[in-house]
């Protein structure tokens, strides 16, 4: 009964599997074309770039304000030192880029970071968005961004609704690369996992104390 007690309480504590990190760095074939074909600079960059089948889709939008009107462009080198971006179609329409996982799944997004075209001065805003209750888990203002450099963004933001990426007013001249995401697999259908010692020790004291009444029953039959 120990041993079937002690796998459990193992069972219910053990963590959500994680996948390794993967990158957004928008190099290479990510136009929707040929993959030996790489993305040209101005090119719209394709939706399925960043799926998993069956696990995440990866939403790209040119447009906070008029959703899917507006597509994200890529552009290779020019933003300070990141060699690969993208970047909002036109000028003051700023970009979104949607992390929405499959059913069953959750995504994490750990990073990413930004920089502006050629060091110009522009005023950005920044938003990490989990999309569950349109909660702000990022909302940073630059006046303006800083020249001559990239600005990070670390963090661990993980929703099963959608994890989303806002950049603007202007993302004409500020672009994002090396967005880091993983994807896992939730069960819905676990119950959540009972914090020790709140609950857990309290069982095992239990059960500890019924085997310690059970040895004086027999001690003094």
């Amino acid at each position: 009964m120990r041993y079937a007690l002690a796998f459990t309480l193992a069972t219910c504590l053990a963590p959500m599997a994680q996948a390794a990190p993967l990158i957004l760095d928008f190099s290479g074939s990510i136009c929707g074309a040929a993959a030996d074909t790489v993305c040209g600079n101005g090119s719209f960059i394709g939706q399925s770039y960043g799926d998993i089948a069956g696990q995440l889709d990866v939403i790209y939008d040119g447009s906070r304000d008029n959703a899917g009107l507006f597509d994200v462009r890529h552009w290779a080198g020019g933003y300070e030192t990141l060699p690969h971006v993208a970047y909002g179609e036109f000028v003051g329409g700023g970009l979104s880029i949607l992390f929405q996982p499959l059913a069953g799944f959750a995504v994490t997004v750990s990073g990413f970071e930004i920089a502006p075209y050629a060091s110009s001065i522009s005023d950005t805003l920044v938003q990490v968005i989990d999309t569950a209750a349109n909660t702000l888990l990022v909302n940073q203002s630059f006046t303006p961004l800083a020249t001559g450099e990239v600005t990070s963004f670390n963090g661990s933001w993980t929703s099963a609704s959608g994890i989303q990426i806002n950049l603007g007013p202007d993302a004409w001249n500020v672009g994002i690369s090396n967005i880091l995401y993983s994807v896992a697999a939730v069960d819905p259908g676990t119950p959540p996992a009972v914090p020790l010692p709140a609950a857990g020790w309290m069982m095992l004291a239990g059960v500890g104390a019924l085997g310690a009444l059970a040895r004086r029953r027999r001690t003094t039959a």
